[in-house]
């Protein structure tokens, strides 16, 4: 059985949640703040890619979040973030060693620093908790519309309710966000996690092309203007998988210049010892080759 590597943080931040009887969405973290005696205040000036920033004093503890991004579901996001920090064990000791008085966090969910990432999951729990979050999402169709709807019940931005969803759904689905047609960052449901022989997608791969995804960032109104279209790819372009249908939603992020895809299918093909492609290879003899390798090769004349 697959292991959540950030249980620690969903487990603290439901103990967070269980001490303050919070059972409903949406989930308030500067009231969850609040509780703490922690001063929330939003600031301006805080450098361009900056979201938020712990601060420390002695033991009284402060959070500044950035005012450059208009979505109060991001405001959320950050400052449930800079909670994780305060709330998670080791993270003030670590943070705050030699004296500082000031931890700064980088906006867009991309960072690979340990501590940053744990905060992103206590956020998350703690903002859209595991079994709230998937009661609702039962409600609705897979897919993107699951996402919208969601993240206008939990007040959050469509990005971290996209990775949320994600990460908890039982369906075969997979979120990716791009900028300049390359991809920043991957979730993967469990179940298309587990399946096998399949190309997990990497930071800084291009967007497949021929896909709507890639389609839709040829044109910058699409993202700047949040445009958002439907089609359908497959899991031989974006995985190097068999050639199953994807539904492929696409929509832009506006001022953020970024581009969130969700793909699902109602259910995968049973997997098979060596999948015949396209170009004559099976799965074995492709495992012997770079992502790009294999990409080039499969979609060759």
């Amino acid at each position: 059985m697959e292991v959540d590597p950030w249980w620690k943080a969903e487990a603290c931040a439901t103990e967070v949640l269980g001490q303050l009887k919070i059972a409903s969405l949406p989930v308030d973290p500067f009231r969850i703040a609040a509780t703490k005696d922690i001063l929330c205040e939003e600031k301006t000036s805080l450098e361009e890619g900056i979201s938020g920033c712990l601060m420390r004093v002695g033991d009284v503890f402060g959070i500044i979040y950035s005012g450059r991004f208009q979505s109060h579901g991001y405001r959320k996001f950050t400052v449930g973030h800079e909670l994780g920090h305060y709330f998670l064990e080791g993270h003030v000791d670590h943070l705050f060693r030699d004296g500082k008085s000031a931890h700064v966090s980088a906006s867009g969910f991309v960072s690979d620093d340990r501590y940053e990432r744990e905060a992103d999951a206590f956020a998350a729990a703690l903002l859209m908790p595991k079994e709230l979050f998937s009661k609702a999402s039962s409600q609705f169709r897979i897919g993107m519309n699951s996402v919208v709807a969601l993240a206008s019940l939990c007040e959050m931005s469509l990005t971290s309710t996209a990775i949320r969803y994600a990460r908890l759904s039982r369906d075969p689905v997979a979120v990716v966000l791009s900028a300049e047609q390359r991809v920043l960052f991957s979730v993967m449901s469990p179940v298309f996690r587990a399946y096998r022989g399949l190309t997990w997608l990497k930071k800084g791969m291009g967007v497949p092309q021929g896909t709507p995804t890639f389609s839709f960032g040829l044109d910058a109104m699409n993202i700047a203007q949040a445009r958002s279209i439907d089609g359908v790819s497959s899991l031989a372009d974006w995985f190097d998988g068999p050639d199953c249908e994807l539904t492929e939603e696409v929509i832009g992020l506006g001022s953020y210049g970024r581009v969130l895809t969700v793909l699902s299918t109602e259910s995968l093909p049973e997997p098979e010892e060596n999948v015949s492609r396209s170009d004559g290879r099976t799965d074995d003899e492709a495992e012997y080759l770079l992502p790009s390798e294999r990409f080039f090769r499969k979609t060759r004349p």
